[in-house]
């Protein structure tokens, strides 16, 4: 069987791949601590069409789908806004 990871460990190791990680252990919120890398390449649509292949045998089991890289590029900041839409002027 893959090694049971930290998921900090799988982003370094995989960085900037499409990962999917069958969760072996969450926090207190239920977030992914650990799990075992079960898929990963570069294209998400290849990554992530293995899940669904993977539950019919392994029904029970928790997956976990990400982006093991910046998801938002360096200089650029994000405003997230609950609510009515907001216009900006800047």
């Amino acid at each position: 069987m893959r090694d049971d990871i930290q998921i900090k460990e799988i982003r370094e190791r995989y960085h900037e791949q499409w990962v999917v990680v069958e969760i072996t252990k969450t926090d207190k919120h239920n977030n992914p601590k650990r799990g075992r890398v079960l898929f990963h390449g570069d294209s998400q649509n290849e990554v992530y069409r293995q899940g669904p292949k993977y539950r019919e045998t392994h029904p029970n089991v928790k997956l976990y789908y990400f982006y093991a890289g910046n998801v938002i590029p360096e200089g650029i900041g994000v405003v997230l806004v609950q609510g009515k839409s907001h216009q900006w002027l800047l």
